[in-house]
Parts: C-alpha cells; sequence; structure tokens
C-alpha cells in the first residue's frame, strides 16, 4: 500500500488529546484543533497521523508556520489562527474499547474509514492505494503542493509497537538527511552555523561524534533557532575542513533533529563538506532515530 508522506507534526491523537511519538503533549499547541477531536472524535479511538497546516496564498504545506506553534508561548492563539492545523489521520489504534494494533493494515483501514466516515475537515482521512501507477502520479505531482514522498506499507502488517521497529518505508522526493544538531558556533542569539553528528555515531564515552556543520546560517533561521538551543555549560574547538586553520569554538547542546541537504559524501557516513539545513525537527524524538 502506498500513502503521502506528509510535511507536518506525526501525532497520535485520543480522547481530545494530541501527543507526538516520544509521549509530549502537544495539545496546547493546537486550540484551533482539539475542539473539534474532542467535538466530533469518541473518547475510545485513538488514531496516528499528521497534523499539517496549509498555506493557501502558496497553494502548499506550510512546515514553517507549522513550526512558529512551537516557540508562540502566549501568543499561540494568534499563530494558530494565522495558520490553522488540520489532522491527517492514516491508522487506528483502538476503536470501541478494542486494541486494533496486532490486526492486519488491511483490516485497520476498514475501521479507519468507517470511523471516519462524513466526519469533515479538519479531519482529513489520508489517501492510500494499491496501484503502483496511482502511486508513481501522486510521487510527482503531490511533492509541488509540499507531500516529501510517499509511505510504503505492508497490507497485511500489524502496527508498529517497538521503539525504532521499521515496517513501514519512506520514498523521499527531496533529497534530506536527518542528522543530530549537538552545537553551534557564533551567539546562541543568532547562531552562525549548527555542528552536526550521524544519530547513532557516539565515541567510547557515549559521547556524539561530530561529523561537520552546516553551512553559514541565514539571520531568518538563525533567529528562529535560538530558542531550540539548550547550552550544556560544556564548549570544543574544531577546526572543520572547510574552515579556516584557527580553531572555531563550539557550545555544546542537548541534541535535537534538524534535516539537511547534504551530497553524496553523507550517504559513506561522512561530511566532507559543509551541509545546508533544510529545517529543525522539534517534534522528532532524537532517541528515536538512532
Amino acid at each position: 500500500m502506498w500513502e503521502p508522506k506528509w510535511d507536518g507534526y506525526r501525532a497520535l491523537v485520543g480522547a481530545g488529546r494530541i501527543y507526538s511519538r516520544n509521549g509530549t503533549n502537544l495539545t496546547p499547541l493546537f486550540p484551533d484543533l482539539t475542539p473539534v477531536l474532542t467535538a466530533r472524535l469518541p473518547d475510545d479511538l485513538v488514531l496516528d497521523g499528521e497534523v499539517i497546516a496549509w498555506d493557501p496564498g502558496a497553494g502548499r504545506l506550510d512546515f514553517e508556520g507549522l513550526q512558529a506553534r512551537m516557540t508562540a508561548g502566549r501568543r499561540i492563539r494568534t499563530v494558530a489562527a494565522r495558520r490553522p492545523a488540520q489532522l491527517v489521520v492514516f491508522d487506528v489504534l483502538a476503536a470501541g474499547a478494542e486494541d486494533l494494533r496486532g490486526r492486519p493494515l488491511r483490516d485497520r483501514r476498514a475501521v479507519l474509514e468507517q470511523a471516519l466516515a462524513g466526519i469533515a475537515s479538519p479531519i482529513v482521512l489520508c489517501q492510500q492505494t494499491d496501484d503502483v501507477a496511482l502511486a508513481r502520479e501522486w510521487f510527482q505531482t503531490l511533492t509541488a503542493g509540499g507531500i516529501e514522498g510517499l509511505v510504503i506499507k505492508d497490507a497485511g502488517g500489524s502496527y508498529p509497537t517497538e521503539p525504532g521497529q521499521r515496517v513501514w518505508w519512506k520514498v523521499k522526493a527531496k533529497q534530506t538527511l536527518d542528522m543530530l544538531a549537538i552545537g553551534f558556533t557564533g551567539d546562541d542569539a543568532a547562531p552562525a552555523a549548527l555542528v552536526l553528528a550521524f544519530p547513532g555515531d557516539v565515541d567510547d564515552e557515549g559521547r556524539p561524534v561530530t561529523a561537520g556543520s552546516t553551512t553559514s546560517l541565514p539571520k531568518a533561521a538563525a533567529k528562529s533557532l535560538a530558542p531550540l538551543l539548550r547550552p550544556t555549560g560544556e564548549a570544543f574547538e574544531r577546526t572543520f575542513a572547510w574552515g579556516s586553520a584557527t580553531p572555531t569554538r563550539v557550545t555544546v547542546v542537548a541534541p535535537f533533529i534538524v534535516e539537511v541537504e547534504a551530497d553524496a559524501s553523507a550517504a559513506a557516513g561522512v561530511l566532507r563538506h559543509a551541509v545546508r539545513l533544510h529545517r529543525a525537527r522539534p517534534d522528532v524524538d532524537p532517541e528515536r532515530t538512532n
């Protein structure tokens, strides 16, 4: 089975609450969406999906508008009103007090379609097909609207319940790579660059191994990253291959996930060149990328 891969925040929804995959309560970030979930969905229905935002002017998904909620604080209702959220549902974990995770995807899909019958936006049933030609068409056409690619699932497969369990396959239209941001150069209010590590690549003491850095960050990107930087109090100096001969001071931070656009050297587990930051992913648990 093929489904579009949405560019938003993966979310588990139940009893009018929204949680990230690592259990973080995201409900306060969606004051526009949660009342609808409470009113339209029964409490015993547990859904898996993607919270997205749409930019009607650009005619595409707006991940940056969605991400602005993370740092909105008391302005959350204003930010939410500017770019309302939708929930695209692609799976169901429980319904009618029955745990469905052990049942095949085809059975869960039938339950899901029945549960969402007659329910309109902002709750949306994700498209799904077993027609490879249609899936290829989606890959070619939907990416213009911000869809990241396709997710491939086994129609007979059960729902993944173990951390790190991989039973779904992703085909991304954009050539991006998930990496750990482990530090920064410059000032914490406007970092010059992020220092990166490959998830799971640690030294003998369990610390991430520095792989390289991003290119210089544009001012807007640097400013948006500042709230995500949580210095640990540690620092080190590093001479990067693409930098000057003078070592650069790196301020160590609590790791978080970023997507970067890298060349082929990244596929071999090295960064021979600085990489361009695509976006930060504070909604993704760094521990689950190992």
